[in-house]
C-alpha cells in the first residue's frame, strides 16, 4: 500500500510555471512519514493531490499521475474516496459544515450511514483520542484556532480511512498537546495499520513517532529520504527546516522603553456563562516586544479578539489613557492586527494590492510596497489574487499589510504559524525592527518557547484566564 506519484505535473494556471515538476515518488503505508521545506515549495499541494481534490478545485496535471493504493483518488466518488484517504487542511475552519463539535462529528458518521446506535460510543472514542471530551457541547465558532485543529482530527480518527494526510496537524497546538497528539496518530498507525504522510515545518513534535522525513526544495522532491531519528542538521537548516532546539538568532536594535501605551486593568471576558479571562492587569511601553504563551484553548486569540473589538470584555483597556470601547472612526489603525486566518481580513485584489491599501496615503508607497514584498519573499506573486496563496505566503502578507499601517501598537495572533525557519526569521526581524524603529509595542502570541525567548523582551504566560508575566527586561 502506497501513495505513488509517477512524472507528475501540476500547475495552478496554463501559462505560468508548474508547482510541481516531474515528480516521481511513493510513500510507503507502513511509514509514518513527515514532509516538510520551504515555504511554497509545493508540500500542501502534494497533498490536495493526493486526497483527490486537486484537479477538481483548482489547477491543471499537465501530465503523470498519482495513484493510492494503486487507485486516481480523483476518479472515486466522494463516499469512496473517504475511506480511502481523508486530509485535514491548514485551516480546518473550512472543512466544518455543522454548528457544535459533536454535530460535526455525528455528520460525519451519518456520511458514512452508520448505524445510530453506535454513534455515541464512536464520537465519545474520538473525542478522547484527541483529548478534548470537554468540548463536545461547545460550537464551533467559540474555539480557538488550536481547539478547532483537535476536533478535525477527531473527525478524520472517526472516519478511519485508509490514509491520513494532515496539513500543519499542530500549527495552533501547543507543545505538550501536540506531542500527545502525535503519539496517539503513531499508535493509530500501528494498532489499525492507517497511513500517515503529515506536512509540517517543526520536525520536534515528530521525532518519537516518524520514521522518514521527506524534504522538497523548489517543486520536487529530494531523491533520499532522512531517518527521522538520525537527521543532518546542518543539511535540514540550510533548506529552511526549523531544526529542533535552534535558535533563531536575530540581530535586532536594542530597547528603548517609551511611555506606556497599552494598559489593561482587571479586564475579563466570558463565553455565555465560561469565563475566559479574569482579572488581567498588564501594560505594553513603546518600542517594546511582547510575547504570549500558553496552552491551546486558555485564551489568547479571546485576549486579542477583546483588544480588537470583536468581543466584549469587563474591565478596562486604555490605549494611551483612552478606553478602547470608546475610540471613534478617526482612531482606526491605532491598533493594528493580524488574525490567525489573514485571508478573514484582505481587501485587495492583488498581493501589492493589499500593501498599497495599507499606503495609500503615502507618495513614495510604489517603492514601499516592492520593499515589503521583496523583504518577505512574496514579489514574484505581486500580480495575483491573495487568495492563490498558500497558507504560509498569506500569513506573511497579513504581517507585511499590518506592517504597513501607521500604529501604535501591534497584535499579532501566531504570526509565525506554518512559516519554514527563513520565513520565520524574515517575518519576526521585520516586524521586530518595526517596533523598534517606530517606536511601536509588538505584542504576538506563539507555540514556539524558542521564538517568544529569541525575540521577546517580556515573555507572557497565560493560564487560568490569568496573564503572568514569566519574564520582563522591558521596563
Amino acid at each position: 500500500m502506497s501513495i505513488r506519484f509517477d512524472h507528475l505535473t501540476f500547475s495552478y494556471f496554463e501559462d505560468r510555471k508548474p508547482v510541481l515538476g516531474e515528480i516521481t515518488a511513493e510513500f510507503d503505508a507502513g511509514e509514518v512519514t513527515v514532509l516538510t521545506g520551504a515555504s511554497g515549495c509545493g508540500k500542501s499541494t502534494l497533498l490536495y493531490l493526493a486526497a483527490g481534490v486537486y484537479p477538481h478545485a483548482a489547477g491543471v496535471v499537465r501530465g503523470g499521475t498519482v495513484t493510492v493504493d494503486g487507485v486516481e483518488p480523483g476518479a472515486l466518488s466522494p463516499p469512496e474516496r473517504c475511506r480511502l484517504v481523508s486530509m485535514m487542511f491548514q485551516n480546518p475552519e473550512l472543512q466544518f459544515c455543522m454548528d457544535t463539535v459533536e454535530h460535526e462529528l455525528i455528520f460525519c458518521l451519518e456520511n458514512l450511514r452508520t448505524d445510530p446506535s453506535d454513534m455515541p460510543g464512536r464520537v465519545e472514542e474520538a473525542l478522547a483520542f484527541c483529548g478534548i471530551t470537554h468540548l463536545k457541547e461547545r460550537t464551533l465558532l467559540s474555539l480557538s484556532g488550536g481547539e478547532r485543529q483537535k476536533v478535525m482530527l477527531s473527525c478524520l480518527v472517526l472516519l478511519s480511512p485508509k490514509w491520513l494526510l494532515l496539513d500543519e496537524p499542530f500549527a495552533n497546538i501547543d507543545d505538550g498537546a501536540a506531542r500527545d497528539i502525535a503519539a496517539a496518530l503513531g499508535r493509530l498507525h500501528r494498532e489499525r495499520g492507517i497511513g500517515i504522510l503529515a506536512v509540517d515545518h517543526r520536525l520536534d513534535n515528530w521525532l518519537d513517532v516518524a520514521d522518514t522525513v521527506r524534504v522538497m526544495d523548489g517543486g520536487d522532491l529530494l531523491p533520499e529520504g532522512l531517518d527521522a531519528r538520525a537527521l543532518d542538521r546542518e543539511k535540514l537548516e540550510s533548506l529552511g527546516v526549523i531544526v529542533p532546539g535552534g535558535s533563531y538568532a536575530p540581530q535586532l536594535p536594542p530597547a528603548h522603553p517609551g511611555e506606556v501605551v497599552l494598559e489593561l486593568r482587571d479586564l475579563t471576558l466570558c463565553y455565555g456563562e465560561t469565563e475566559i479571562l479574569r482579572g488581567i492587569d498588564a501594560s505594553f511601553r513603546r518600542g517594546c516586544i511582547y510575547a504570549v504563551l500558553g496552552e491551546s484553548g486558555c485564551g489568547k486569540s479571546s485576549l486579542f479578539s477583546a483588544l480588537s473589538g470583536v468581543s466584549r470584555y469587563g474591565g478596562q483597556a486604555l490605549l494611551s489613557g483612552r478606553e478602547l470601547r470608546r475610540l471613534g472612526r478617526r482612531d482606526l489603525g491605532a491598533i493594528g492586527f493580524v488574525t490567525q486566518n489573514p485571508q478573514d481580513q484582505f481587501v485587495g485584489g492583488t498581493v501589492r494590492g493589499e500593501i498599497m491599501a495599507s499606503l495609500r496615503k503615502d507618495p513614495q508607497a510604489d517603492q514601499i510596497s516592492e520593499k515589503i514584498l521583496r523583504s518577505i519573499g512574496l514579489w514574484r506573486y505581486r500580480d495575483i489574487s491573495p487568495y492563490l496563496l498558500s497558507q504560509g505566503q498569506q500569513r506573511r502578507l497579513g504581517v507585511a499589510a499590518l506592517m504597513a499601517y501607521d500604529c501604535k501598537c501591534l497584535v499579532c495572533d501566531e504570526p509565525t504559524y506554518a512559516q519554514d525557519r527563513r520565513n520565520t526569521m524574515a517575518v519576526m526581524d521585520a516586524l521586530c525592527r518595526q517596533a523598534r524603529e517606530r517606536n511601536v509595542a509588538l505584542i504576538f502570541s506563539t507555540h514556539d518557547a524558542q521564538l517568544a525567548a529569541d525575540y521577546a523582551d517580556v515573555i507572557f504566560r497565560l493560564e487560568g484566564g490569568k496573564l503572568y508575566a514569566i519574564t520582563e527586561s522591558c521596563v
